[in-house]
């Protein structure tokens, strides 16, 4: 005999967020030169600190990887977060990371994270143009 539980369960919207940053064009065009994703190297497992920053993936992770500015924010903004993703889609190329918890998502959005998004999409523009 199988009994039913009377607690109920909330089978629906999740307090979970994603944030996406997107630059109009054809992503899926530029798939393979587009597609780029953060690593880093931490230290510590208490008191993490971030002590290197690099991207993989196409060859905009070559020109992320050069720009001085966007890897010093980098150092500090990925202290606290998740990595960050470049991904072409269909009409778009998608900048984001993790998904984050709903009170996470309002403190995650900085001036620096901004301006850290802000560099990525500049480097993605350009090279939309560049190789149209």
């Amino acid at each position: 005999m199988v009994e039913e539980s009377s607690t109920t369960h909330a089978y629906g919207a999740l307090p979970f967020y994603q944030v996406h940053f997107v630059v109009k064009g054809n992503g899926k065009m530029f798939e393979e030169l587009l597609l780029a994703r953060t690593r880093k190297r931490v230290r510590g497992m208490v008191r993490k600190s971030v002590e290197d920053v690099w991207w993989e993936g196409g060859k905009i992770a070559e020109r992320l990887n050069s720009d001085t500015r966007l890897k010093q924010l980098l150092l500090t903004v990925l202290k606290d977060g998740d990595d960050i993703f470049v991904d072409p889609v269909e009409n778009a190329v998608r900048i984001y990371s993790r998904f984050k918890m709903e009170s996470g998502v309002v403190t995650s959005l900085s001036r620096e994270v901004i301006e850290v998004y802000n560099i990525i999409s500049g480097h993605v523009k350009s090279m939309m143009r560049e190789f149209e």
